[in-house]
């Protein structure tokens, strides 16, 4: 019988997946192009691109409603675009205004391109372990025995492994969301996506959340983070982009951006909420 780790050494039978793995560090492993989402007549993203290298830290900012989310959420096809092309790796895996994978290998290039949400949709049922096992169980077809340890792990590396038998009742918000980071870690993921993960907390619980960021970070995790926390976007982030009415309008590094911005509408935005 195979081991957990003679599993993990073999690629997923996925060309997105393998494709991934097979990227070196600092070249290009997500490209989005020309991405448009329309909701019932109203245009949210307007042919939006954005490409991406292993190990980059990408922080969208832009006001509410400007399609920051929309964004996030076409890298892993939880959003399908109305039109544009997504590549993964080496594979476009959504071209015209279609997906090219097959819904089996959509969980599986979602267990690669990893997210962690505004809520932290724990189940409540279920300890901080326990939901931190199921989600390597069930897509990943680990023993329990194996995923525990990943789990404890994984606990242990965001600061919580003392707090691995409470549920999510009995935890604080940034301890709740320090849980779905981990279980969202636990499926190994090549890219990890982050939208506003701080903005449902009080800014003194945001920290831990963000110091648990900023380690992956200094890993080298690719992240894509939507962010109204300026200051971590400046310190952390290789690339700031900046939207405003589903587009992209100003893109650079964190200085470039947000300390010395040259567009009117990005400056009147960071003027907003930087300092207030």
């Amino acid at each position: 019988m195979a081991t957990d780790d003679d599993r993990s050494a073999v690629p997923d039978p996925l060309t997105p997946t393998a494709a991934i793995r097979s990227i070196p560090e600092g070249a290009q492993i997500l490209e989005a192009r020309d991405i448009k989402v329309d909701f019932s007549g109203h245009q949210v993203l307007n042919g939006v691109s954005l490409a991406v290298n292993r190990g980059e830290v990408i922080a969208i900012i832009g006001p509410s409603g400007s399609g920051k989310s929309t964004f996030l959420r076409c890298f892993n096809l939880l959003q399908s675009p109305s039109a544009g092309h997504l590549t993964i790796g080496d594979t476009e895996v959504f071209s015209g205004s279609s997906s090219n994978i097959r819904s089996r290998d959509l969980l599986l290039l979602r267990r690669k391109v990893g997210m962690c949400f505004q809520s932290f949709n724990l189940f409540p049922h279920l300890t901080a372990l326990e939901n931190v096992v199921l989600a390597q169980v069930r897509a990943l077809g680990r023993s329990k025995r194996d995923a525990r340890t990943r789990g404890m792990q994984l606990l242990d590396r965001v600061g919580l492994s003392d707090r691995a038998d409470m549920k999510p009742s009995q935890l604080s918000g940034g301890q709740q969301q320090r849980v779905a980071i981990a279980r969202a870690l636990a499926l190994d993921p090549e890219i990890m996506l982050f939208d506003e993960p701080t903005s449902a907390l009080d800014p003194e619980l945001g920290v831990e959340v963000l110091a648990v960021m900023r380690e992956l970070a200094d890993e080298g995790m690719t992240m894509i983070i939507v962010t109204h926390e300026m200051h971590f976007a400046e310190d952390v982030a290789d690339r700031v982009i900046f939207m405003a009415d589903g587009n992209i309008v100003e893109e650079g590094t964190p200085k470039k951006v947000i300390r010395n911005p040259e567009h009117a509408r990005t400056r009147k935005f960071l003027s907003a909420v930087i300092d207030r």
